[in-house]
């Protein structure tokens, strides 16, 4: 019979299992339809239903003007529930996606898609809760005319779901109204024609854009230029590529981080093109200002023309803003952004960039691109959690559970070997993880701003890191073998070592499902390899140990100790699980190092 140690070791290990499938498989819909979806809009797991669809996608109206949107209504027409879905608009002529999404995210229900390269063609689900209905908008292309249906999968779980449900038709009438383009106090009618944003770059005025080398080949998806007026203000335009209400902004910072940075926005909203000064604040929020706390500021043209936003204006050099001092003639970063807007202020960013140096815009007229930012201290991270607990942690916590009668009167400095192995990893685990909780939190500088039910990988990590703190405090201070008292450590040690190793490798899958992490769906079933391999080692070694308890063999009485019955499968056991493990790691670090 096995001890009840060994029991509860088990537990524990069924439920390092059942949490990290638990995450595999809710991050099937957990999260949203993953790109991969786009093409045949099924989901990677379970079979579409046969029966009919209690799920239905219903238009607000059957009839739009090409310059209006649709409110669409995903909803049960039963009284079941949907855990995931995902919807596209097609041109019924000719069966191409089109048109875009807008969805509001502070409800928590949905989330645009980026499908065949193009911003939010799609719309899913944002969360694995049951939903009854969920109301998201769809906008038509500019000058679009035709029928419009709509496809949506629903996932009523992991095993069940309907595939491409049609909607009925919405008819699109191409409106004539002309696009206007405001900012309070100036109202222009006139439908504006296409910038050439790109002459004189590097000759009478400085730019800057993205990608590399965009500039000569006229294919920049954002841009900023800027050039001197007179002493008093500056000429600045704004440029990049949207999709609906979106916008386009560049702020100036004395560093490369967010945090006490003057913007302006170039924004696209209800068709309404506007440009807005404001702040962004040390917590990474962002608050519009009163056009007059900046005097002479002015926009002067705008456009939006075949899916890119242009504002020109005229800047003050010289200006305070929530008490800050900004003199542009003196070096400042250049920060620029893109993402979804609201009617009252923008919201989190989709695209960011900044620039490599600070730039002192009142004289700098050369052409400059700007930079990614660096993944390295993300890939560390990443690296280092993997080798501390998909390897070093998974190996050394079988050391003392299995391999104490396996090299049996073999020393290094004068201890087991085994536990110079136990360890040695554990230490290696330990510092890897100190290591890379540090580098993360220098390189997102400080903690996030999402919400635990968000994203609930920080919380997790930093439990993980403290239990991982104190553990080697707690091994320090044990007692003797023999003390009375030593089975309090020994439970205390266990627990503490096993609640810190399910949570590091949950915390590992959460990580596949961040944006940030750009880790390709496949992780998903390295990571489920990993937890098998590392329970089927367990429970061979635990059957291994609880049959030589039961046939103990043939005790020597003279010479030295020798090793348990069983020690060379064991080795081998050890030796074939080491390999698998390293393997498995090694090829989540591919990932992470390609991502």
């Amino acid at each position: 019979m096995a001890s009840f140690p060994s029991t509860i070791c088990y537990l524990w290990v069924l439920s390092l299992l059942c949490s990290c499938l638990w995450f595999e498989f809710g991050a099937a819909y957990s999260a949203g339809a993953p790109v991969t979806s786009c093409s045949s809009m099924k989901p990677d797991h379970g079979s579409p239903s046969n029966n009919p669809s209690p799920f239905e996608s219903l238009p607000s109206q059957t009839e739009i003007f090409s310059n209006e949107s649709v409110i669409l209504t995903i909803q049960s027409s039963t009284s079941k529930t949907f855990k995931g879905f995902l919807i596209m608009g097609f041109d019924a002529a000719t069966d191409s996606v089109i048109g875009t999404f807008k969805v509001d995210l502070s409800q928590g229900q949905s989330q645009t898609l980026k499908c065949f390269d193009t911003y939010d063609t799609a719309a899913t689900h944002r969360s694995s809760t049951g939903k009854k209905s969920v109301t998201i908008e769809w906008i038509p292309p500019a000058d679009f005319e035709g029928v419009v249906i709509f496809k949506t999968t629903f996932a009523e779980s992991k095993s069940t779901y309907w595939d491409k449900k049609i909607s009925p038709e919405v008819k699109i009438t191409r409106s004539d109204t002309a696009v206007s383009s405001t900012i309070d106090p100036l109202l222009t009618t006139e439908k504006p024609a296409a910038p050439n944003v790109y002459e004189e770059c590097g000759i009478s005025k400085g730019c800057i854009a993205t990608p590399s080398g965009c500039i000569n080949l006229k294919t920049c998806s954002m841009m900023t230029t800027y050039q001197k007026s007179d002493e008093d203000y500056l000429q600045l335009e704004i440029y990049g590529q949207i999709t609906g209400d979106e916008y386009v902004a560049v702020g100036f910072s004395t560093d490369r981080k967010m945090g006490d940075d003057s913007v302006v926005e170039c924004v696209n909203n209800r068709n309404t093109l506007k440009a807005y000064p404001s702040f962004n604040t040390l917590d990474k929020s962002n608050a519009r200002i009163e056009s007059q706390q900046l005097p002479g500021f002015n926009l002067t043209s705008s456009a939006f023309i075949d899916g890119f936003i242009h504002c020109k204006f005229q800047y003050p050099i010289r200006y305070t803003v929530n008490g800050i001092d900004f003199d542009l003639s003196q070096p400042h970063y250049l920060l620029m952004a893109s993402g979804p807007t609201g009617d009252y202020n923008i919201q989190e960013h989709s695209t960011e960039e900044s620039s490599s140096s600070s730039l002192t815009i009142t004289t700098a007229l050369n052409i400059q691109y700007f930079t990614e930012a660096s993944r390295v201290l993300k890939q560390l991270h990443g690296s280092f959690m993997v080798i501390a607990w998909l390897m070093a942690a998974s190996v050394g916590m079988l050391m003392p559970r299995y391999m104490k009668k396996t090299w049996v009167g073999k020393k290094f400095m004068k201890k087991d070997l085994w536990f110079v192995c136990h360890q040695g990893l554990m230490v290696l685990a330990w510092t890897l993880t100190m290591i890379g909780f540090i580098i993360i939190f220098i390189d997102v500088d400080g903690w996030v701003s999402e919400s635990v039910s968000e994203n609930p990988h920080p919380l997790i990590g930093c439990i993980t890191t403290v239990l991982a703190f104190i553990q080697p405090f707690m091994a320090l201070m044990r007692p003797m073998p023999n003390a009375p008292n030593r089975y309090i450590f020994n439970w205390a040690h266990m627990l503490v070592g096993y609640s810190a190793h399910i949570l590091a490798i949950t915390c590992i899958f959460l990580a596949v499902e961040m944006e940030e992490a750009e880790l390709p769906y496949e992780t998903y079933w390295i990571l489920t390899a990993h937890i098998c391999c590392y329970v089927g080692a367990h429970l061979l070694l635990t059957y291994l140990a609880n049959r030589n308890n039961k046939n103990p063999g043939a005790v020597s009485k003279e010479g030295p100790p020798k090793d348990d019955k069983g020690s060379s499968l064991r080795k081998g056991i050890l030796a074939g699980y080491v390999c698998v493990v390293v393997g498995l790691g090694i090829a989540v670090i591919a990932f992470i190092a390609g991502a």
